[in-house]
């Protein structure tokens, strides 16, 4: 029996709403993506797109444009202040044919953003959805006091601040990490050619440079991202310092002239802020939570992005094999359970190791995740839990989403 083509309403234009908006257009239903902002752009710093997305974007079509943008990177490579290696994660000790992909932010939404326009899928911008209301078998939507139309079901996307999700009838709790990171992407002029290369000194400092490939359509230039380990309450204390105090101390940590070079206005570095978002699950009744809104960590493992297009997938297919809404929101929420719990709780206990003003976090770490990355067993878990695709501490893999 063919099923009955859905009404479905996403909230938010990003990651995992474009891709849901594509996943659930090409199935049939009827989509209507809305979007806070007028005219849509990504911002941000590069990401590490990893095998577990790039599968799903390769279910999409969009892989070979996002790798034709992206650049390569098999290894991440990390080294005290005194020279030490404190992490190294090969992504062939896990799969010799798997590696991750430097990408610029914009260059991975303007792919999903343009394939939605493509498909003619309805889009709201300028759309700011500010509450919902369930009653039986539909989902009023609101701007302010203004309706915004009926829905079957709706599937909130709009990002770790998300002012919808406190409205839902699920236990959670969003809790602000106090650390978070300056970023910059400058032309990448080959300094960490094939690998994320970070330097630590203790767990207060930390420097990452990623080759981040090319802005979308723009091939002319390869760029690369750097990322800047800081305190929240300290960003004020390094804009009083100046930009000069913050690259001496960059330069005392890493020999990276060149990259600096590039540098040469406070302005041209951004501080971004996270947030940890528990959800006991992520569906109440015809509403459902995906992406950041849903799960958002510390970046300590990349996998915002990865996550977000996974969900995307799944939830498509618990749409496809049930009929009923809610019933295929709960299976979501069931299917995507292991996963997501794993990264929620990897990232949880790694970020201390890595951000934090504890001296006893970065000695254990110093002293013993390099031997542990020497050990064939745990260079292959780890290699594998940088992929995305594990689903538990000693067995479980992710299956591939079609």
């Amino acid at each position: 029996m063919q099923r009955r083509a859905r009404n479905i309403a996403i909230i938010g234009g990003g990651t995992a709403g474009a891709a849901s908006a594509l996943f659930l257009s090409r199935a049939g239903h009827r989509v209507t993506l809305f979007e806070r902002v007028d005219k849509p752009s990504a911002v941000g710093a590069g990401i590490l797109l990893q095998p577990a997305g790039m599968r799903v974007l390769q279910a999409l079509g969009l892989l070979d444009e996002i790798l034709a943008h992206g650049a390569r990177n098999d290894r991440l490579f990390g080294t005290n202040a005194r020279g030490r290696t404190v992490l190294d994660v090969r992504y062939r000790d896990w799969d010799a044919q798997q590696f991750g992909l430097g990408l610029h932010r914009g260059t991975l939404f303007s792919v999903l953003w343009q394939a939605v326009l493509a498909a003619g899928i309805a889009v709201r911008v300028a759309t700011a959805v500010t509450r919902l209301r369930q009653h039986g078998e539909i989902v009023e939507l609101f701007s302010d006091d203004t309706p915004l139309g009926d829905f079957d079901g709706v599937v909130i996307a709009d990002g770790a601040r998300s002012s919808l999700r406190a409205a839902l009838a699920i236990p959670q709790t969003v809790t602000p990490y106090p650390w978070g990171a300056l970023w910059t992407i400058v032309p990448d002029d080959g300094v960490t050619t094939g690998t994320l290369r970070q330097w630590f000194r203790h767990a207060g400092q930390m420097l990452g440079l990623m080759s981040t490939g090319y802005a979308y359509q723009q091939k002319n230039q390869p760029l690369i991202t750097l990322f800047w380990s800081l305190r929240a309450d300290r960003l004020s204390h390094w804009r009083s310092e100046g930009l000069q105090a913050w690259k001496d101390e960059v330069l005392a940590l890493a020999p990276i002239e060149s990259v600096l070079a590039h540098i040469n206005s406070p302005e041209q570095l951004t501080f971004a802020g996270y947030a940890d978002v528990q959800m006991r699950h992520w569906h109440d009744g015809r509403v459902v939570c995906i992406g950041d809104c849903a799960h958002a960590t510390s970046p300590q493992l990349g996998q915002g992005a990865n996550l977000a297009l996974v969900d995307a997938a799944v939830l498509a297919q618990c749409l496809a094999a049930q009929h009923d809404i809610p019933a295929a929101f709960e299976s979501y929420s069931k299917r995507r359970r292991s996963h997501l719990r794993y990264y929620q709780a990897a990232s949880k206990w790694l970020t201390p190791f890595f951000q934090s003003d504890s001296r006893l976090a970065s000695g254990l770490r110093d002293a013993l995740l390099g031997p542990i990355c020497r050990a064939p067993v745990a260079r292959y878990h780890m290699a594998k839990t940088l992929s995305g695709t594990k689903t538990g501490w000693l067995f479980g893999d992710l299956p591939h989403e079609k």
